[in-house]
């Protein structure tokens, strides 16, 4: 199997072709395959059906470029309402939207920050708790996911 890095890189190019995002890819031992999950997204969202087109093109794709050596499990699917956000174009996208955030190296004595966007560069974004404002570099991201207030 080819690194994670060169995967998401060739796959991510082929999707963008579509006007679809490579979000994320997840890769696990599954027993004696890997179980490959990749998470995209579109302008408007993704359905199921387009998940199923995406299936078979992503499998095509690493068939071709001879990517993944033997058997593997694949996963597309849309990345949900706490999508992960990995690029600073995902943190500008969501300017606005509450976010959880865990560091790699802690700030302040805490390792982990919920709150709004409130501003995002390439560099660095602004994250308002709704009493402190904090700013972080991405380099010093161990995670971030979205994090809505659902409200029934």
């Amino acid at each position: 199997m080819r690194d994670p890095k060169t995967i998401e890189e060739t796959v991510a190019r082929a999707l963008a072709q579509q006007d679809v995002e490579l979000v994320d890819l997840i890769i696990q031992n599954q027993g004696k395959k890997k179980l490959l999950q990749f998470f995209v997204d579109k302008t408007g969202g993704v359905t199921l059906d387009d998940c199923g087109e995406l299936t078979d093109k992503i499998d095509s794709i690493l068939e071709m470029e001879n990517l993944i050596d033997g058997a593997y499990i694949l996963e597309v699917s849309s990345p949900g309402l706490q999508r992960v956000l990995k690029k600073p174009a995902h943190f500008k996208r969501f300017v606005g939207q509450r976010a959880k955030v865990v560091l790699k190296i802690p700030l302040e004595g805490r390792g982990s920050f919920t709150g709004v966007i409130a501003s995002a560069d390439d560099d660095h974004f602004v994250l308002v708790d709704g009493t402190n404002q904090f700013r972080f570099a991405y380099d010093n991201i161990k995670k971030a996911n979205l994090d809505p207030v659902l409200e029934f």
